[in-house]
Order: C-alpha cells, then structure tokens, then sequence
C-alpha cells in the first residue's frame, strides 16, 4: 500500500465517524454505508463480514482494513446491544 493510502487509513480511523461508532458502541446500517464509501473513495482494500447473530449472540460486523500484505487493522461494529462472538 503506498504511502498515501495509509494515510487516509489513519485519517479514517481518527475520524469523526469511527469515535462516534465507538463512543455509542452501536452502528446503524447508514453508519455502515458511509464507511465504506470512506474505503471505496480513498481506494482502501478492506473486507467486510456480517454475521446475522442469535438469540445469544448480537448481530456484528467483521471490518478488515489491509494496510500491508503482513498488516491489517480489524474492527468490530455491533448492531445491537448484546454479547458477540469473533
């Protein structure tokens, strides 16, 4: 990843967005979208994987940024208030 890409990975983790996501420690759908949107502009490789939950389990979402092929940041953004599973 060049050296630009990683910067905007920094700017996007130090983001409005991102404090918000943690500070309410639920994200919506929108949330989401805009996020990806983020990644998608700033040409970011990223993967990202949802899992529906359970009655035991609250529904999340697995973000994956890669910032080299040796290093990746991972984000966990819960739907809903509960217990997740990795």
């Amino acid at each position: 990843m060049r050296e630009e890409c990683i910067n905007d990975v920094l700017s996007l983790l130090s983001s409005y967005l991102f404090k918000e996501c943690n500070d309410l420690a639920v994200i919506s759908l929108g949330q989401i979208h805009n996020i990806i949107n983020i990644l998608v502009k700033a040409n970011i490789p990223f993967t990202l994987t949802v899992n529906e939950g359970t009655r035991r389990f609250a529904k999340t979402a697995l973000l994956t940024i890669s910032v080299t092929p040796t290093f990746e940041i991972r984000k966990i953004f819960q739907f809903e208030e509960g217990r997740f599973t990795v």
